[in-house]
């Protein structure tokens, strides 16, 4: 590779570099140094604080990659952590489960784990894979883009990528809707294109997505409190996996309890409740438990027509 092809480049593309090279064929640093146009104490500073990790190893003056010696070197839980990522990068489709999977590979061959996972997560694909960096370098550069979205055409500061049951979105103002804040579903974005416009990320979204409970969440609005009564059966759900900012507010003698969580829109509750139906009760607020109550009175009365 020709020196001033990669002289300008970043650590990471010459970590990428080494890697790729040491796979295939041994060498000593100096030829590495040459190969770079680097200094032989950057290629060592490389290979001992970086590429160790990764396998590689040293025989005499040659340096190579050793896939099986990373494996060695991680630690019992790193090698199930990574275990566990592989397996939750098939949910979302096979281009992005290759792409996800040689990654890990190149920092543990030992994938053969014990590992199952099922996510509902949906595919991606080269394409989305592609919108995905073009959206992430936007949001890093806080720089706004034009994009179509169904049938209509946007104009928008990008503000996160949220993964949520499985879909991603795209968080954004619209710019033309004077910086409303909109949620986007990605893999529906089309032609996705960079304007001269910059902008800074308010703080208050990353407090608000850190308490969100689905995508209903709405960042602008005042959080309300939602008190909840579970039957014991439903109680342990609720400890295994519980809401953002969900507490346990009463526990009683039968094995049922209380929780309050807080909410910015009822949808983050309400479908909460539907699917524990019949084992949890809304007790507050009033206002709630009485639209959900109207809900399934209304279902019933359609159904039983």
């Amino acid at each position: 590779m020709p020196k001033n092809e990669l002289f300008s480049n970043p650590k990471s593309k010459r970590i990428s570099y080494l890697y790729d090279r040491l796979s295939k064929t041994s060498a000593t640093i100096t030829e590495l140094s040459k190969e770079l146009g680097v200094s032989t104490k950057t290629i060592q500073r490389d290979l001992h604080e970086v590429l160790k990790d990764a396998g590689a190893v040293c025989d005499g003056r040659l340096w190579q990659i050793d896939k099986t010696k990373a494996g060695e070197r991680l630690k019992g839980d790193e090698g199930i952590v990574l275990g566990i990522l592989d397996e939750l990068a098939k949910g979302a489709g096979r281009q992005f489960y290759l792409k996800a999977h040689n990654l890990i590979e190149q920092i543990s061959s030992n994938l053969n784990h014990q590992i199952y996972a099922n996510i509902d997560s949906e595919a991606l694909n080269s394409e989305h894979l592609e919108s995905f960096t073009a959206l992430e370098n936007a949001i890093k550069n806080k720089t706004a883009i034009k994009c179509g979205y169904r049938k209509g055409s946007f104009e928008l500061k990008p503000l996160k990528l949220a993964f949520f049951d499985g879909f991603w979105y795209l968080l954004a103002f619209d710019i033309k809707a004077k910086d409303t804040f909109k949620k986007f579903h990605l893999k529906t974005l089309k032609n996705i294109e960079l304007l001269d416009i910059k902008f800074e990320i308010p703080s208050s979204l990353e407090n608000g997505l850190a308490k969100a409970n689905s995508i209903w969440f709405q960042p602008h609005k005042q959080p309300f409190t939602v008190r909840l009564f579970i039957e014991k059966d439903a109680v342990v759900y609720f400890e295994r996996k519980p809401m953002k900012s969900q507490s346990f507010s009463a526990r009683y003698d039968n094995g049922s309890a209380e929780i309050t969580v807080e909410a910015t829109d009822e949808m983050e509750i309400l479908p909460i409740v539907q699917w524990y139906l019949p084992l949890v009760q809304i007790v507050e607020p009033q206002w709630l438990a009485d639209e959900f109550k109207t809900t399934i009175q209304d279902y019933l009365e359609e159904i039983s027509n």
